[in-house]
């Protein structure tokens, strides 16, 4: 149709997109993705930077109410919600008693030790340092030796100021009357008013998409819910098998304060992969010090056994299956999360990056196909992953 002779009222054909421009369109939407979501992410981080305490309760708040959501809605199947989140309120508290009579007395009891034990392993690798028989020391200039000896105080004393102390301190505020009733009465409280109005703030939001985008929109929400819930349950998961892993390899070493390993290591593996590293350093100096370096060669060697178990069996299965991210972007979101805000942007990194890929998914184009993408690697052999070559002598 001649441009001149078209009616007003009949649109103009649009061009179809190269695949250069659909390319290019894909990534621009894609940055402009991560943009806005660290833009909220730093608005997030700065309001609970400035409400504080409060904040952080609602956050505990929230990741309690996502930890408890599989119960309640597997018991709210059968009977009404109140009483489902009551019941299982009551399972935790009688289980968490339990932990808590079995775990506290020993870690509290550890902490105190490491901290008393700390001179004595520091005098310990003075002697070695020192000894002249020792082969490592003399394949060390002289004139080095003496700074050399100096090495294992400074490294003890900021340990004892630094990680220990902090750590005795930390039991004893966590220990103490106002933050037991503030996290026994306040966050599960906060959590069982979100369950409670879950549905009712989702309606509330749906009511004011368009009603054309609403299926879409109520499919995102599901989505993101999904991946937020699955990293919060994998991540406590995953921590609790590292954990255990841990303090029964150190238990039957007989290395010292194994269960406070354990539990520092799983606690601290919201950190994903770095749960098993961060046990490293003192697990093998404790080896070292009470049974002597094959000993601890033997307990570094475990560890890493257990890393691999761990990185390559159990946390894919309950975090890379719920939020759905492989192991290169879950270290990327990471690295950029603690580069740009410190530890809370550690822990927030994975969801976030969760959540982008979600959004990626609903809202921009699927990615090329690996023969457009024209790929150098290849999980299956390159031979396979070629299209036929179709000859001129064929049909012809």
């Amino acid at each position: 149709m001649n441009p001149a002779t078209r009616p007003p009222d009949v649109p103009r054909p649009r061009r179809p997109m190269s695949r250069a421009e659909r390319r290019v369109t894909f990534w621009l939407k894609t940055l402009a993705l991560v943009a806005l979501a660290i833009y909220l992410l730093v608005g997030v981080l700065e309001f609970f930077g400035k409400v504080g305490a409060t904040g952080m309760l609602f956050v505990i708040a929230l990741f309690f109410a996502y930890l408890v959501y599989p119960a309640v809605h597997r018991l709210n199947e059968r009977i009404p919600l109140v009483w489902s989140i009551l019941l299982v309120y009551v399972a935790i508290a009688i289980v968490g008693a339990a932990i808590a009579q079995l775990l506290v007395p020993p870690l509290v009891s550890d902490v105190q030790n490491a901290v008393k034990s700390v001179p004595g392993i520091v005098q310990h690798f003075v002697q070695v340092m020192q000894d002249p028989n020792n082969p490592l020391v003399q394949r060390i200039p002289v004139e080095d030796r003496p700074y050399l000896t100096t090495i294992p105080q400074q490294i003890g004393t900021f340990i004892q100021t630094n990680a220990l102390d902090t750590a005795s301190k930390t039991f004893a505020v966590l220990l103490s009357t106002a933050s037991i009733l503030a996290t026994v009465i306040v966050v599960p409280v906060l959590a069982a008013y979100m369950l409670l109005d879950a549905e009712n703030i989702k309606e509330s939001f749906l009511g004011i998409v368009p009603a054309k985008n609403r299926l879409k929109t109520e499919q995102i929400i599901a989505d993101l819910d999904h991946v937020v819930g699955g990293f919060i349950r994998g991540q406590l998961i995953d921590g609790t098998i590292l954990g255990a892993m841990l303090t029964v390899m150190l238990a039957i070493m007989h290395v010292p304060y194994a269960l406070l390993i354990g539990v520092v290591s799983g606690a601290l593996n919201f950190i994903p992969y770095a749960g098993a590293l961060i046990a490293f350093v003192p697990a093998v100096l404790l080896a070292w010090t009470y049974h002597g370096p094959v000993n601890a060669l033997i307990v570094a060697a475990l560890i890493f056994v257990i890393h691999q178990i761990d990185g390559n069996f159990v946390s894919p299965r309950v975090l890379k299956e719920n939020v759905g991210l492989s192991p290169f972007w879950i270290v990327i979101a990471i690295l950029g999360g603690s580069e740009l805000f410190g530890l809370p942007g550690t822990f927030l990194a994975v969801p976030v990056a969760a959540m982008i890929r979600v959004l990626r998914l609903h809202l921009l184009p699927p990615a090329v196909s690996p023969l457009i993408a024209a790929p150098g690697l290849t999980a299956a052999p390159l031979e396979q992953t070629r299209p036929p070559v179709v000859t001129g002598s064929q049909g012809g």
